[in-house]
């Protein structure tokens, strides 16, 4: 289960909380690779990157025995962050604890300078950069007691100083945030409301709008289109008694309106994520998992509007989390600025 809530941003209060889970915006250009993480080389979790048909996998982690986890791709398509408990001199094991806790790092897109850019000890996880690669968002644990959650969004600088906590809401879960790709919001996942919803802030966390209002269904995963008009998100607030943790993929407009529900199955399809050119999704399955295979979850694509179905992974271990990398991006972080001049997140 544990596993599950690290991949899914689904947690363990009620049927499904936080986690982690994409959501990752994507930022315009051409569609490149897709990176995602798997456990297909052994025990632990790899970052691995792909072409977008499945083909030419390379582990960009080998060197890792940890779990790493959740890449998300830079706007320039150059560097990738990620989330990582491996052990380092600023991120050892605690006594009486089995392991590290989990920090984000960075990385080059073919997976050399892999860097820690957080330190502390509660677990940082889900990274997405701004649009101009200035800064990252992510989700912080801030419960003093491992293996209880107290989830905020934090912003950092893209070499980890500068931290600022946007929710700061005690005992409230928000999760799985994603920065718009004009870098004016940032969509996340809370359960403010007494269970998992879409909403969206400014940069610096004022003029909250919460997009979804379905009581008791968990909202997930938010997930920007390259355009900024729609978001992709995860949801099972279609499950039924026969299928309780059936989670689907759906999109809304920006505003939440015209909610349309993308994937028909009965095992869970999770964490969206748009292709550059805002043609198609890559999102994750459990759809051809089985009793003798477990948690066996594959990385699909398909068209925008649910049609063309494509599975890239066809092996036996958990692949999820995809990302796609963005290619001869117009808003790369040496030419776009927008997420400095918008809500008034002048930190700068």
């Amino acid at each position: 289960m544990c596993r599950l809530l690290r991949v899914l941003t689904v947690v363990c209060v009620g049927v499904f909380a936080t986690g982690v889970s994409p959501a990752l915006g994507a930022f315009p250009g051409q569609n490149g690779k897709l990176v995602f993480d798997s456990e297909r080389d052994g025990g632990d979790t790899d970052v691995w990157t792909m072409s977008p048909d499945g083909s030419h996998p390379v582990n960009l982690t080998a060197n890792s025995t940890a779990s790493d986890q959740r890449p998300s791709w830079r706007a320039d398509g150059e560097k990738i962050a990620f989330m990582s408990d491996r052990e380092t001199p600023s991120n050892p094991v605690p006594a009486g604890f089995p392991g590290p806790d989990f920090e984000i790092f960075v990385m080059n897109a073919d997976g050399s300078d892999q860097t820690q850019i957080t330190v502390n000890e509660r677990d940082d996880e889900v990274p997405a950069w701004s649009p101009n690669g200035k800064k990252i968002v992510f989700q912080r644990d801030f419960d003093a007691i491992r293996g209880q959650l107290d989830y905020d969004i934090v912003t950092m600088r893209a070499d980890g100083t500068r931290e600022r906590n946007l929710t700061n809401s005690p005992g409230v879960q928000e999760f799985d945030a994603d920065w718009s790709a004009n870098g004016r919001r940032i969509a996340f996942a809370s359960e403010r409301d007494g269970d998992g919803e879409i909403y969206t802030m400014n940069p610096d966390g004022s003029r909250v709008r919460q997009l979804t209002f379905n009581a008791g269904p968990f909202e997930g995963s938010p997930n920007w289109s390259p355009d900024g008009r729609k978001i992709a998100f995860d949801s099972d607030r279609d499950a039924v008694e026969e299928t309780p943790f059936q989670v689907e993929i759906y999109t809304m407009e920006a505003d939440g309106d015209d909610q349309t529900r993308l994937t028909f199955d009965d095992l869970s399809d999770f964490v969206p994520a748009w292709s550059p050119d805002g043609r198609k999704i890559t999102f994750s399955s459990f759809r051809n998992a089985t009793e003798e295979t477990g948690f066996n979850s594959d990385i699909y694509t398909m068209r925008a509007d649910g049609s063309h179905l494509k599975q890239l992974t066809q092996d036996l271990a958990f692949d999820a989390g995809s990302d796609w990398q963005p290619l001869n991006n117009q808003y790369g972080h040496h030419g776009h600025h927008g997420d400095d001049h918008h809500g008034h997140d002048d930190d700068d």
